[in-house]
């Protein structure tokens, strides 16, 4: 293995690190809510208390942040923080309906199955990566897994 391929892996820990942070952000997220008795003001804080960590990221960057530069965004890009906050509020009323284990299962079935047909047909700025059998069988064993969490819900 040569030392760019060893580079091109090093992001892989951190990449399972934060997925396996996941089912955390949902049972701290709901507890918040039952807490504040709303998943809207469970999200806002979620958020409010993210965004003095990534202010200091950004500094720590030691990068000139382009602000002006968002503007030549294309105006679909600045619908991040609506997909996020929406996706906080869902998992939130989904941990709370039916526990975090199945909803991080349902979330992680939702992402891959949503990630596969966006490589496939480009959309987003993406380059096109076809669907072949390697994908087709991630997404069947992805639903296989599902089925088995719903299955053990009786």
């Amino acid at each position: 293995m040569t030392s760019r391929s060893l580079t091109a892996l090093l992001p892989l820990p951190l990449l399972v690190a934060a997925g396996s942070l996941l089912p955390s952000q949902f049972a701290i997220n709901s507890a918040l809510a039952g807490q504040t008795h709303s998943v809207v003001l469970a999200a806002a804080i979620s958020y409010g208390v993210g965004l003095p960590l990534l202010m200091l990221l950004l500094a720590a960057s030691r990068q000139k942040p382009n602000w002006a530069a968002g503007k030549s965004a294309p105006p679909w890009a600045w619908l991040a923080g609506v997909i996020g906050s929406s996706y906080v509020v869902g998992s939130v009323v989904l941990t709370q309906q039916i526990g975090a284990a199945l909803a991080t299962t349902l979330v992680i079935a939702a992402q891959l199955i949503t990630a596969i047909a966006m490589d496939h047909f480009g959309v987003l700025g993406l380059p096109t990566r076809p669907v072949n059998r390697l994908r087709a069988a991630a997404v069947a064993l992805t639903l296989a897994g599902l089925g088995l969490r719903f299955w053990g819900l009786k």
